[in-house]
């Protein structure tokens, strides 16, 4: 697999622009969702991803939709990522996970399973995901 620390390795993507939420910054490979006027925001630890960031925004728009971020939705893409706490395992393969932070995976959780473990790079501590997509109003 990539050598890369994190972000994309593999899988078909499904990239489209997304209108950003005010005040907020969004890095490439973060883990994003909307809010609840559906604009995208980075997630936080237990937050449902709605994809995965490709752009970044590095200047936080000051009204909502002032700027927009490609995102990749496809739930056949894979992504590598850290634990947000602890060591990956092979144990971990096949297993469901919710996100850490905008960057990492709760690989000790499954109550959202919105995360779905493809490999483990045990040297690197590192999993490979995607994204189990859920139905609308979950």
């Amino acid at each position: 697999m990539a050598t890369l620390d994190t972000g994309y390795v593999d899988g078909v993507r499904s990239i489209r622009d997304y209108p950003v939420k005010s005040g907020v910054t969004i890095a490439a490979n973060d883990f994003v969702d909307l809010d609840s006027s559906g604009y995208l925001q980075p997630c936080s630890a237990g937050d449902i991803p709605f994809g995965v960031a490709v752009g970044a925004v590095t200047t936080a728009p000051t009204a909502d939709g002032a700027q927009v971020c490609a995102v990749d939705t496809s739930d056949q893409s894979i992504y590598r990522f850290p634990p947000d706490a602890g060591a990956v395992a092979l144990t971990l393969l096949g297993k469901k996970m919710d996100t850490g932070g905008a960057q990492s995976v709760n690989i000790d959780a499954s109550t959202d399973g919105c995360l779905f473990a493809r490999a483990v790079d045990v040297p690197a501590n590192r999993v490979y995901v995607s994204l189990i997509l859920l139905p609308v109003g979950v």
